[in-house]
């Protein structure tokens, strides 16, 4: 997809919006607006700097592309908190999330239709994004993603360096070197007592992975994983221990097996996805929201490519 007519654009430094007063209204598209913009909160006055580096009260931009709050003037010349926050990329971003989802669905918009989003974003009630789901993993990250995107405090939407690492974005052959390296690290963990990223990855383990996934699996699978190992199918650790192995397996499999699980890297990936399509973003938020993400083995991952 090629977005052209780059005219009327200019780039956004850190903590700018590409939104700017019009006479006494907000620029933008109705039912494409952040419910900051909707319900007023934002500030409008004659000292707007159209590139956010200051304003008449002499506040400065947000670093995390939330809204800022703003101090007045009085009479006498002391400054007042102002009841309304200056605009920042947080707008931007939250357009940007229903952008997603329309490009997504083929032009359906996550507020409905026209005549009832703007009601529906200021209650924070995106009424389309289970459609998401009919996509599979995929659409399980993108649901994370744009769900984030299209949060009702600014303060809790990502940031662009957040989006651009999102692993809705990653490559098939990105995403199961993940799994793989997830999988080493955890097999070298202590079990006794377990370790606490092993309690978080094994936290929800049934809605990740179901009581049994061994039971779930083909013959073609269970019966190429060996004798001499033994997996415990309750367990999300064990799950990925099976696909590693099987990846790391995968040239000395018949040439029928093969076709089974798919073509490396992409369709042995949806060979598992498409059974546990929470499974990748499980994964993955444990190892963002613990200490392996500062880890030299995963610190790539979390980097802009």
């Amino acid at each position: 997809m090629l977005v052209s007519d780059f005219g009327l654009a200019r780039r956004l430094e850190q903590g700018q919006s590409s939104f700017a007063p019009t006479a006494n209204n907000l620029a933008g598209s109705l039912g494409w607006r952040a419910p900051e913009c909707i319900r007023g909160q934002v500030k409008l006055n004659e000292g707007f700097d159209p590139v956010l580096s200051c304003c008449s009260s002499g506040s400065t931009a947000s670093s995390t592309g939330s809204l800022v709050d703003l101090t007045e003037v009085d009479s006498e010349g002391k400054k007042i908190p102002s009841s309304r926050a200056r605009l920042t990329k947080a707008v931007d971003l939250f357009a940007l999330g229903c952008l997603y989802f329309w490009v997504l669905m083929n032009g359906e918009h996550p507020f409905g239709e026209t005549y009832n989003r703007e009601s529906n974003i200021v209650k924070g009630d995106a009424v389309n994004m289970e459609q998401l789901k009919i996509l599979g993993e995929e659409g399980v990250e993108a649901m994370d993603l744009i769900g984030q995107l299209l949060s009702l405090e600014p303060s809790e939407r990502p940031d662009t360096h957040d989006c651009l690492i999102h692993p809705f974005f990653w490559t098939p052959a990105k995403r199961l070197a993940f799994l793989c390296d997830a999988s080493d690290r955890f097999e070298i963990m202590e079990t006794d007592p377990p370790e606490s990223t092993l309690v978080m990855l094994e936290t929800d383990a049934q809605a990740v992975v179901g009581k049994d996934w061994y039971s779930r699996m083909d013959k073609v699978f269970t019966s190429s994983l060996g004798k001499y190992r033994k997996y415990k199918g309750h367990t999300v650790r064990d799950l990925l221990r099976a696909m590693r192995n099987k990846k790391h397996h995968y040239q000395d499999l018949e040439p029928s097996a093969q076709r089974h699980f798919g073509a490396l890297p992409a369709g042995f990936l949806h060979y598992f996805t498409s059974r546990f399509p929470k499974l990748f973003l499980h994964v993955y938020g444990v190892v963002k929201e613990s200490r392996l993400r500062h880890e030299p083995m995963f610190d790539g991952y979390f980097q802009e490519s």
